[in-house]
C-alpha cells in the first residue's frame, strides 16, 4: 500500500488533535462553570501530570524515531528498550510527584485527584511510543483514529460525569479512561503482531538515551518554569486563585502554543533546519521575514485579549472569573514574548546551538523559581502573573538576543514600525474610551495592527 502523502499525514494528526482540543475545551469550560475550587484542583493536577509526562518521555521519542529508521534492530527490540527507559523514568517521576504532593499537604479533595490524573498523564508516555512507531511506518491514520477514539472515551465520560453532577473523584476518572483505551489498543496490537524482540542490557539503554539528554533538560526546564507558579499559588493563594489564573492562562497560552506547535514546530523548523545546511542566504531571509511577521501578528491578539478580557472570559467561564479578567491584560505580554522566543529557539536549534539553549532554559527556570519564592507569598495572584511574564520576557531576551547577534533579525526600522503601530492602536483605543465610544475606538485601534501584518 502506498504511504499517504505529507498533507494527508498532517491532516490525520491535525483532525485528531483538533477533535481532542474541542472535547477538552468543552470539558474544562463546563468544569470551570460548575465550581472554581474544583476547576483549580483539576488544573493543578493536570499541570503535575504534564510535568510527569514530559520528564518521562521528552527527548526519548526523537531518538526512538532515529533508531527505527536506521533499521539496525527489530522494531520489537527497540520498542522494549524505549518502554523500559520510560517505565523507569515514570516510576521515579511518580514517586517525586507523590512526595511533592504530600510535602505540600494537599487535602483529601486535592490529593486523590492529583494522583489519579497525574498518574494517567505519565502512562500516556507508553501510548506515545506506539504513535512514534505509527509515524515511522507511515500509519498516521491509525494514530489519528486511536487518538480520536481515546479522547472521545475519556472526555466524553468526563462531560457525562459533570452533566450528571458526579463528584470530583468520579470526574477525575476521565483521564484514566482516555489512557486505558490507548494502552489496551497498544497491548492488543503488540500481542497480535508479536513484534520480535532481542536481548538488551543497561548499556544499550544508556546508549539509546544519552543523545537525548540535552533535549530532556530543555523540556523539563521549560515545563517547570511554565507550571511551577501554580503550585506556589495553590500554597499561598488556594485553589480559588489557581482557578482564576488558569482560566486566563488557558486562553493566552493557547494562542502561543498554536503558533509554536503548528506553524513553527511542524512547518518552519524542518524548513529552517534544511536551509541552514544548504542555503544560508535563504535561511537568513526566511528568519528575518518570520521575525517581522510573528512580532506583528502577536500585536492584534494581545490588543483584543487585553481590551476585551471582561467580555471574553465572562462569555467563556461566567461571572465568577472577574479576577481572571483583571489579570489578563498583563498576561497577554506573554504572547509577544512566546512568539519571538519560540522562533529564536527553533533558529538556534537549526544552527546546532542546543547546548546553549539548555543553559538558557536552566537560567529561566532558576529565575522563575526565585520570582515565585519572592513574589507569590507577598502578592499571590499578581505575583504569579508577573513571575511568568518576567520569566517569558527573560527567555525572549536571551534567545532573541543571541539570534540578533548572530543573524541581525531586526533592523531599527522594523522595531520602529512595530512601536508606532502599537502606540497608534492604544492611542485610538484610549481616545475612544475618553469620548464614550469605547468599541469604536478599539475597532479603529485594531486597523493599524492588522495593516502592519498585511504590509509585511
Amino acid at each position: 500500500m502506498k504511504p499517504p502523502g505529507i498533507l494527508r499525514k498532517l491532516g490525520y494528526l491535525l483532525a485528531a488533535g483538533w477533535f481532542r482540543d474541542v472535547l477538552q475545551a468543552a470539558f474544562l469550560l463546563l468544569l470551570a462553570r460548575r465550581s472554581t475550587g474544583m476547576f483549580g484542583n483539576f488544573m493543578l493536577a493536570m499541570g503535575l501530570g504534564q510535568i510527569l509526562l514530559f520528564t518521562t518521555e521528552f527527548g526519548i521519542n526523537q531518538h526512538f524515531t532515529v533508531l527505527l529508521t536506521r533499521g539496525r534492530l527489530s522494531p520489537g527490540a527497540i520498542f522494549r528498550q524505549i518502554s523500559a527507559i520510560k517505565a523507569a523514568l515514570f516510576f521515579l517521576g511518580l514517586a517525586a510527584m507523590a512526595g511533592f504532593s504530600l510535602w505540600q499537604s494537599y487535602g483529601p479533595e486535592l490529593l486523590p485527584v492529583v494522583l489519579i490524573v497525574g498518574t494517567s498523564f505519565g502512562l500516556d508516555a507508553q501510548v506515545n511510543s506506539f504513535y512514534v512507531l505509527c509515524r515511522v511506518l507511515h500509519r498516521q491514520d491509525v494514530e489519528g483514529r486511536l487518538r480520536g477514539v481515546a479522547a472521545l472515551a475519556g472526555y466524553g465520560y468526563g462531560l457525562a460525569a459533570l452533566l450528571l453532577g458526579a463528584g470530583p473523584l468520579a470526574v477525575a476518572l476521565f483521564k484514566p479512561v482516555e489512557t486505558a483505551v490507548g494502552l489496551l489498543f497498544v497491548a492488543r496490537v503488540l500481542i497480535r503482531k508479536r513484534l520480535r524482540s532481542a536481548a538488551w542490557t543497561l548499556t544499550s539503554l544508556w546508549e539509546n538515551w544519552r543523545e537525548g539528554i540535552v533535549f530532556t533538560v530543555m523540556a523539563v526546564a521549560a515545563i517547570l518554569y511554565n507550571k511551577i507558579n501554580i503550585f506556589f499559588l495553590q500554597r499561598y493563594g488556594g485553589t480559588e486563585a489557581v482557578a482564576q489564573y488558569s482560566a486566563t492562562w488557558q486562553l493566552v497560552d493557547g494562542v502561543s502554543v498554536l503558533v509554536s506547535s503548528l506553524l513553527l514546530g511542524s512547518v518552519l523548523f524542518p524548513l529552517l533546519a534544511r536551509l541552514w545546511s544548504r542555503d544560508r542566504a535563504v535561511f537568513l531571509n526566511t528568519a528575518r521575514f518570520q521575525a517581522a511577521f510573528l512580532s506583528a501578528a502577536a500585536l492584534p491578539a494581545m490588543f483584543v485579549l487585553a481590551l476585551q478580557s471582561d467580555f471574553i472570559l465572562g462569555l467563556a467561564y461566567g461571572p465568577a472569573y472577574a479576577e481572571a479578567a483583571r489579570i489578563q491584560p498583563q498576561l497577554v505580554l506573554c504572547i509577544l514574548f512566546a512568539f519571538v522566543h519560540n522562533l529564536a529557539y527553533y533558529l538556534l536549534l537549526s544552527m546546532g546551538r542546543q547546548r546553549l539553549l539548555a543553559v538558557f532554559f536552566l537560567a529561566g527556570l532558576a529565575l522563575n523559581a526565585g520570582l515565585c519564592l519572592w513574589a507569590i507569598p507577598r502578592w499571590q495572584l499578581d505575583g504569579a502573573v508577573w513571575s511568568i511574564v518576567l520569566t517569558k520576557g527573560f527567555m525572549a531576551l536571551l534567545t532573541l538576543g543571541s539570534c540578533q547577534r548572530l543573524l541581525g533579525l531586526f533592523s531599527w526600522a522594523a522595531v520602529l514600525r512595530l512601536a508606532l503601530a502599537a502606540a497608534g492602536a492604544w492611542s485610538l483605543a484610549w481616545g475612544g474610551r475618553e469620548l464614550g465610544l469605547e468599541l469604536a475606538g478599539q475597532a479603529a485601534g485594531l486597523l493599524p495592527l492588522l495593516g502592519l501584518v498585511w504590509w509585511i
